[in-house]
């Protein structure tokens, strides 16, 4: 009585493999974005597509390399279908405010850096590109009030970000390692 049935606890260890690959997929896409390696990007997400088809992150990711490549529109568009897969996408609003900014829409910029806040207050990101909107449109107060925000933030992101990366994942390992490895030279030491 009681216990996981078989075949249930069978399906959730299948799903461990696959969902480490597509966080690993996922950490190794962003760094190439990051890296302006736009096309290498671009065949990732086509093999994390096979994995999980449409989600929200492959489609911001297609919109980010489109603005990437010089194309506004297209990388619009995409930003609005993430957020047709996932309206509470924060990155997609953030995406989007960036467009309508580029294009000197500040207040429709707003608009979206605040739809991604009240999905995720703590977005660090959509707080800094608040500040320089507001600093734009003379809003002094209003833009020291979100960098100040955005500062506080980011410190928080980094240890999310590095939480869900491969590399934070593998870090208490490394240390376990270590920490094995001095009791070993203590013990060594000791018979000495």
């Amino acid at each position: 009585m009681g216990g996981v049935r078989p075949g249930i606890a069978a399906s959730a260890a299948n799903l461990m493999p696959i969902n480490n690959e597509i966080t690993e997929k996922k950490f190794r896409i962003n760094r190439l974005v990051e890296l302006g390696q736009l096309d290498e990007a671009r065949a990732e997400l086509d093999a994390l597509r096979e994995l999980e088809g449409e989600s929200a992150f492959v489609l911001n990711k297609l919109g980010v390399i489109a603005v990437g490549s010089g194309n506004l529109e297209q990388g619009k568009d995409y930003f609005e279908k993430a957020l047709a897969v996932d309206e509470s996408y924060v990155q997609a609003y953030n995406n989007l405010g960036n467009i309508y900014r580029e294009m000197g829409d500040l207040d429709r910029a707003i608009e979206y850096y605040q739809l991604a806040l009240r999905y995720d207050e703590d977005y660090a990101t959509a707080h800094h590109n608040l500040g320089v909107v507001y600093k734009q449109k003379g809003d002094i107060h209003k833009s020291v009030e979100h960098l100040k925000q955005a500062n506080r933030l980011q410190s928080v992101m980094a240890r999310r970000e590095l939480a869900q990366s491969p590399l934070g994942k593998k870090k208490p390992m490394a240390w376990l390692f270590i920490a094995a490895l001095i009791v070993l030279l203590l013990l060594y030491r000791a018979k000495t």
